[in-house]
């Protein structure tokens, strides 16, 4: 990493390790084109890349989505510090050489412990500088408010573009900014209040796509010939799963006009020699209708390149459009499917029945596209005979799919409607306590969950059928305060 990386700027956005170092942060590509035509001057720095590239194949494993079967989220932050110091401090060092007054870190739930870290290093050395932190580890309460200290200035909540421009604005300007706006929360009244998240912005057509411009393309993915490029369709998602969290930070579903998607494809593959895409949806068939022209509009390009998405599951998802999907470059759907049982599907919100899944399976298997699929188990209720028709539902599709992307354990986040409503869904959890610890009316609990997991693998092993994520989450420890960790006095910068 040469000092080159951090450049003065009005306002310094680093990904904090460790985050995917498949391809560029999207949501870091649209705050730096967002603040830069908007006339901010910006620099970019994506640390987590930086540090997977040089690390050890032992050590890369701090990396892997997987990792916390293995760690405390804290764990993974004081491990990736105690092996990077010098490299994290020569960082902090090069950007405190710099005029640059404000530094932005997108933080998800385990980075935002060595982010914490590296702001309170900041702050010996110059106490003035201002530190925003954002991204979903900003987002939820949890570990959010129970990190102490805490030495960031200002936290935004929620779709961070306009927030983070009202911010600087102000901060420039001369100006105070708005701390009791929503999106924005003063660490100061971490755990006293509970901000409202930013307002979203209802056309997305007025955020500018990312160009990457800021990013070193070549640092991702080395070694693999697959250099995807991230993109957007859409914000949002059309169903309101009873596990789910994501769609918190994006409450309502919007779709971007098919024309600047297809611009944006073009100036990838023009400008970055783009050969593939992931879309970074929860799922791209939201509105099948402006997805159905947008592969219009690739279809006529005549460009070449793949693309893969999430999906979720609904039966006027025609055959038909799946062809021209498929005539328009996409490679892969990963559904949500979730489970096997109709009556646990119900209980999830899914919408659809198992038949109804298996139909959309074939047809997507049918048109070419390559079918993938993510499996829950263990949401509170599923009997042991809910768990068989899970696996004989896999054992009917085999066929026709191509791989089991992520198998889990049901999860439980406090602020899904599973856990708001938790007598609604015979939860059974003391509020304070760590989630995993949560059992069902019928007394299924963590272990119980793991086991089905572990079965469930088996059978999609013997099957020889592909898969990406076994998520089985050691139970967290309360909250540790990462400084109390590690003894910074000898990595002092």
């Amino acid at each position: 990493m040469t000092k080159d990386n951090v450049k003065d700027s009005d306002v310094h956005l680093v990904v904090a390790p460790p985050f995917f170092t498949k391809m560029p942060n999207i949501g870091v590509g649209y705050l730096a084109s967002y603040l830069t035509r908007r006339g901010f001057k910006v620099s970019v720095s994506d640390l987590s890349v930086k540090l997977y590239n040089s690390a050890s194949v032992e050590l890369k494993r701090f990396w892997n989505i997987d990792c916390v079967n293995n760690f405390f989220q804290s764990e993974i932050a004081e491990n990736i510090f105690k092996n990077f110091r010098k490299e994290i401090n020569k960082f902090l060092n090069d950007f405190l050489a710099t005029n640059t007054r404000v530094i932005g870190f997108s933080v998800n739930m385990i980075s935002i412990y060595l982010a914490n870290v590296m702001a309170k290093l900041i702050k010996e050395k110059d106490p003035q500088r201002l530190i925003i932190f954002g991204g979903p580890g900003a987002f939820y309460n949890h570990p959010r408010d129970q990190i102490r200290p805490n030495f960031s200035d200002i936290y935004v909540i929620g779709e961070g573009e306009v927030t983070l421009f009202n911010i600087l604005d102000a901060y420039f300007n001369n100006r105070e900014i708005a701390t009791d706006a929503p999106g924005i929360l003063l660490t100061k009244d971490l755990g006293k209040r509970q901000p409202l998240p930013s307002p979203i912005n209802p056309n997305l057509d007025e955020l500018f796509y990312p160009t990457f411009s800021g990013f070193d393309l070549k640092e991702y993915n080395q070694g693999d010939e697959y250099k995807p490029i991230p993109i957007l369709f859409s914000r949002g998602c059309v169903r309101r799963c009873a596990y789910c969290i994501d769609y918190h930070m994006w409450p309502k579903f919007r779709f971007r006009s098919p024309s600047l998607i297809m611009e944006e494809i073009r100036y990838h593959v023009t400008n970055n020699n783009a050969k593939a895409f992931e879309v970074i949806d929860l799922t791209c068939n939201g509105d099948l209708r402006k997805l159905s022209e947008l592969c219009d509009l690739i279809i006529e390009s005549g460009l070449e390149f793949t693309w893969v998405s999430y999906a979720i599951i609904r039966k006027d998802m025609s055959f038909e459009l799946l062809e021209k999907m498929k005539r328009a470059n996409c490679d892969t759907l990963i559904y949500g499917v979730e489970n096997g049982s109709d009556r646990v599907l119900k209980l999830m919100g899914k919408g659809y029945t198992a038949e109804g899944a298996s139909e959309v399976i074939k047809n997507t298997h049918k048109a070419g596209i390559r079918t993938n699929i993510n499996i829950i188990v263990g949401f509170p209720g599923e009997t042991e005979e809910d768990f068989k028709q899970t696996i004989k539902f896999i054992y009917q599709n085999k066929d026709y799919i191509n791989e089991v992307t992520n198998i889990s354990g049901c999860t439980l986040f406090p602020t899904a409607d599973l856990g708001i409503h938790k007598e609604k869904y015979g939860v059974c959890w003391e509020e304070g306590t760590e989630p995993m610890l949560f059992h069902d009316a019928n007394g299924l609990g963590r272990e119980g969950r793991n086991e089905r997991v572990a079965k469930l693998v088996e059978i999609v092993n013997n099957l020889k059928l592909s898969k990406s994520i076994v998520n089985k989450p050691s139970l967290n420890p309360e909250v540790k305060e990462l400084m109390e960790l590690l003894d910074l006095e000898d990595g002092a910068i």
